[in-house]
């Protein structure tokens, strides 16, 4: 136990500065804690600069004014994964800075977070890993209502249209080349299964005129033109742990089977044991189209993919627990959002760091509160890979190569391994890191990969 609490000291150490000058820099503010916004986009108080918030722990005061980072009162900060740009960080760190990352978007925003060197740095996550302090795995879903309370357009007027020319599988994209190399994996599947492709990524299709823009994807129109397909493409941009989008939960709302590709854990969170086709499951996209084939050719069986929409509902109790759960809601009146869940959390972290810190200044035998640290399964996403095949026999004109995911992917590993020296240096700024950067790539002695 001793060498386990000796161990974690030096995780601890590693990633903030300790002296005393530190511990014994006074709070202002009537007492209250200050929480900054590093990267403001996400600030959620709109009509003000600060705002004093009240949570279950104490208060705090949320503010995006970063001329107020080297405040004694300055004890939290929040990061937004998509927007953090590594060459502009709140250094030096303080020992009493507490660092928090919110990312719920694609791990391929921002690789930085897949090392666990970087993302140690970062005391509380907000991501859409499970393991995270405060998971964000279900943020697309609404309410299990959101799921089965829609019901599919009849399957006999899905035949119909097939009969008309429709195809059986939509693919709606316009987003191409990334990390995921979904493009790859489905126009192989293409030479096997008809598949009518809108936006601009291997389209055969074109979207109605109304429907051109993304922003309109959450449309009742889209809802509609979508929910005609017996089957809906869900390929997401990256491959990550519990890494889902609107990609899967939106088909499951409007009635069309999705045929996942993306997390390899997406059967914790589908709906029943029967309600997406998994790509991962089958052999080669020849395999999968096959199936395609006999559910779209055997009308008993594909309607076993659409139980959940009838009485038999939602069946999944991690899925049903997780949502009954959850601190937060998603456009629910009656719950407050992850945006300020999460700036509560944060604010409750600090007051309990502060209230024993205080205790320790007073009484000397009182042991202190470690600093708790994000680890790897916070968000911890693999190396981009290729859909098909093998990233080391793709030639050199590859497009998906052309992109460099798997170099960008590393070099977050590299600028990851340089703020947490530069942390530990006690720098004042992060405005060279990538020259720390090249040093620790090349120079061996400096730190060990």
């Amino acid at each position: 136990m001793e060498n386990l609490m000796f161990f974690m000291v030096l995780i601890c150490e590693a990633a903030i500065v300790n002296t005393n000058q530190d511990i014994k820099s006074p709070i202002s503010d009537n007492g209250k804690p200050r929480i900054l916004w590093w990267t403001g986009r996400l600030f959620p108080h709109f009509e003000e600069d600060e705002k004093v918030i009240s949570c279950p722990k104490g208060q705090c005061i949320s503010t995006k004014l970063r001329s107020k980072k080297d405040d004694a009162s300055t004890r939290g900060f929040i990061f937004y994964g998509t927007d953090l740009e590594i060459e502009d960080m709140p250094l030096p760190r303080k020992s009493y800075h507490q660092w928090a990352l919110m990312h719920e978007e694609s791990p391929m925003n921002n690789f930085l977070f897949s090392h666990s060197i970087a993302i140690s740095l970062f005391n509380y996550t907000a991501t859409f890993r499970r393991e995270s302090d405060y998971p964000l795995t279900t943020q697309f879903i609404p309410s299990i209502s959101y799921l089965t309370d829609r019901k599919p357009i009849p399957l006999s007027v899905k035949n119909q249209l097939r009969k008309n020319g429709l195809s059986a599988v939509l693919y709606v994209q316009s987003h191409c080349g990334v990390a995921s190399d979904r493009d790859r994996y489905v126009k192989e599947l293409s030479q096997y299964v008809g598949i009518d492709s809108y936006g601009t990524c291997l389209q055969n299709k074109e979207l109605p005129i109304s429907l051109a823009d993304s922003e309109m994807f959450e449309n009742e129109e889209f809802y509609e033109f979508i929910s005609k397909y017996k089957f809906h493409l869900a390929f997401e941009n990256a491959i990550c742990d519990d890494y889902m989008t609107e990609k899967l939960f939106r088909p499951l709302h409007v009635g069309s089977v999705p045929i996942y590709k993306g997390s390899l854990k997406v059967k914790d969170w589908i709906p029943s044991d029967s309600s997406v086709i998994v790509v991962d499951d089958f052999e080669s996209p020849a395999e999968l189209a096959k199936f395609i084939q006999y559910l779209d050719e055997n009308d008993e069986e594909y309607l076993r993919y659409l139980k959940f929409k009838s009485s038999e509902g939602v069946t999944n109790k991690l899925l049903l627990e997780t949502l009954f759960q959850r601190p937060w809601g998603v456009n629910d009146p009656d719950k407050i959002d992850f945006i300020e869940g999460f700036e509560c959390f944060v604010c409750d972290k600090v007051v309990e760091h502060l209230h024993f810190d205080k205790e320790k200044l007073n009484n000397k035998t009182t042991e202190a509160l470690l600093p708790k640290m994000g680890s790897k399964d916070h968000m911890g996403c693999p190396q981009p890979h290729v859909s098909l095949g093998n990233n080391s026999n793709l030639p050199a004109t590859d497009e998906w190569k052309q992109y460099y995911w798997v170099d960008s992917y590393w070099y977050a590993y590299d600028l990851g391994r340089a703020l947490d020296a530069m942390i530990r240096s006690g720098e004042n700024s992060s405005s060279n890191i990538h020259t720390y950067a090249m040093k620790m790539r090349y120079n061996n002695s400096l730190i060990d990969k």
